[in-house]
Parts: structure tokens; C-alpha cells; sequence
């Protein structure tokens, strides 16, 4: 299978300002306007506080790797060309467990260690080159 068949992400509700950043190679967030913590993932309330007041904050797009694994077999017919891919779970700098999964690239599986520090990263889609995507590299 080629990129072109590779899935379009379709924002669900109330995840749309997140893709909109994307969009324009941003990394942004719920943060609660009472307790100001981040959540992740859009929730109407505050997981912590259970307000329902936030804005879309920005984030530096740095962590550190907290857990991943290798794919060693695509789940989708689009990945066949993929794998192996790097899975991993970031935990964001801005918070202390406020972590996002994401695709780690340009890294070799072996050179991954916890607690690396990684960036974000932007790529677009080959078919759909207005609707970029986060992933994440080691710094």
C-alpha cells in the first residue's frame, strides 16, 4: 500500500482547535482557567478540578520518553511500508504526568532510552498536504 491510502485523522468533537493547531504546526492543549493544569485528552471538565472553564494553551512540544514499543506488524494495510515504527508515550515538560502518545521518527528502535528527551515534530500527509500531523523526535 502507498502513503495515499494512509487514514485522514477526523477531529471528534470538541478536538477541533487541537487539529486547527496541527494545521499551522502547533502543539496545543486544554488548560483548566481555575486550577491551570493541562489535560490531556479535551474533556468539557477539568479532571483535576471539575471546572468547566479552559482555553487552548500552547506547549513547548518537549518531553521526555516515558514508555514505547516497537510495531513490528502493521494494524492497517496503509502501514505495511511503515513497520518497523516507534510508538511512544511522552511525558510533556509543562506538567508532571501529562503525557500524549505519539509516532517517535528518524530513530533507530535501539537508540531509544527512558527519560530521552524528544521534540515535536510536523508532517504532512502525502494525499492531504493541508492536514499536517505531530510526531515526535529525540533531541
Amino acid at each position: 500500500m502507498s502513503e495515499l491510502s494512509f487514514p485522514y485523522p477526523i477531529p471528534e468533537y470538541g478536538t477541533e482547535p487541537y487539529w486547527a493547531a496541527c494545521n499551522e504546526e502547533r502543539l496545543v492543549m486544554q488548560r483548566c482557567k481555575s486550577c491551570g493544569k493541562f489535560r490531556w485528552h479535551p474533556a468539557p471538565l477539568c479532571t483535576f478540578c471539575a471546572d468547566d472553564a479552559y482555553d487552548w494553551a500552547p506547549l513547548s512540544g518537549r518531553g521526555r520518553v516515558y514508555s514505547w514499543t516497537v510495531i513490528t506488524h502493521a494494524v492497517h494495510p496503509a502501514a505495511v511500508a511503515r513497520v518497523p515504527y516507534v510508538v511512544v508515550e511522552v511525558e510533556l515538560a509543562e506538567q508532571p504526568n501529562l503525557r500524549m502518545i505519539s509516532n517517535l521518527v528518524d530513530c533507530e528502535p535501539a537508540a531509544i532510552a527512558f527519560d530521552a528527551d524528544v521534540t515535536r515534530g510536523v508532517h504532512t500527509h502525502a494525499r492531504w498536504p493541508e492536514a499536517a500531523g505531530l510526531s515526535t523526535r529525540l533531541r
